[in-house]
């Protein structure tokens, strides 16, 4: 099945009161394990690339692998670059087949952000891709493990509706709370907030720092009118947990092979289990 956009796959969550999970990927194991687990369950899937990952992994192996995974599954598959932070890093993104952009603002002003989401929505569109962006700052890095405070910076609904109203975008990552990596401290989710913020933009909304959320705060969320969560932190620390037993239980010198045993099998699980508190098993014909 051809990849497709976040517009031909987000609205339908939002009709139907379930999100679409969106997992960063920087392992063929990685795409393999969503890409399996998804058409499985029958649920429409994300694929992110991260741009802080480029140079960490190379982006053009990952982008094989996912444009070669959706040739032999009949589930809606969108691929994102996550966090582009310049025009340049969107057409990038799109020459490696993105069918879907985030642009990140948010570190500047309102009308920079405004200006730079703006210039990559007129050029995304014109080559049919989406674009996601970012207003308020959500705690954390993206694509590191550490984690953070809530930022404390919450996206203002009035200016959401603005920002979405002057770019154009498809879809919007609010700040209400979350943060990216590990939480630590409980997190203050703003559940009042993110209603209002639903009220006042057309727009679908994203929830970044997916990762060590309770379960039940995602469900809400969902009811609240989230559409595509992200999620990298647990993927990431499930893995590297099953390398080091598996490396504890072996006598040095240690194959690849066996240091690797039962990692696909900890990324299945977390997918799933993602899928299931999502609510998108089954979404899918």
């Amino acid at each position: 099945m051809a990849l497709i956009t976040l517009n031909e796959i987000l609205p339908a969550a939002r009709k139907g009161r379930y999100a679409v999970p969106s997992f960063n990927v920087v392992t063929l194991d990685m795409v393999d394990a969503v890409i399996r687990v998804a058409q499985n369950l029958r649920s429409p899937i994300i694929l992110v690339l991260a741009e802080r990952h480029i140079g960490k992994v190379n982006p053009w192996l990952i982008s094989g692998a996912v444009l070669k995974g959706v040739e032999r599954v009949d589930i809606p598959v969108a691929f994102h670059l996550d966090h582009a932070t310049s025009l340049e890093s969107v057409r990038m993104g799109i020459d490696l087949g993105c069918t879907s952009i985030m642009i990140d603002g948010s570190h500047l002003s309102f009308e920079d952000n405004i200006e730079l989401t703006h210039e990559v929505t007129t050029y995304a569109h014109s080559k049919r891709v989406s674009v996601e962006a970012e207003l308020g700052a959500i705690g954390g890095i993206e694509g590191e493990i550490a984690g953070g405070e809530d930022s404390g910076l919450y996206t203002d609904p009035e200016m959401a509706r603005v920002f979405v109203r002057r770019t154009g975008v498809d879809a919007l990552a609010v700040a209400i709370g979350t943060v990216h990596g590990l939480y630590r401290s409980k997190p203050r989710l703003k559940f009042d907030l993110l209603e209002e913020i639903a009220q006042k933009t057309d727009a679908c909304l994203v929830l970044h720092g997916g990762s060590g959320l309770a379960n039940l705060d995602i469900q809400r969320l969902i009811a609240g009118g989230i559409t595509k969560i992200n999620v990298f932190t647990e993927m990431s620390i499930r893995s590297v947990e099953r390398i080091q037993r598996n490396l504890s239980q072996h006598k040095m010198p240690v194959g690849i092979t066996d240091a690797l045993d039962g990692v696909t099998e900890e990324l299945c699980a977390v997918t799933s289990d993602l899928i299931s508190i999502c609510g998108s098993a089954g979404q899918t014909q």
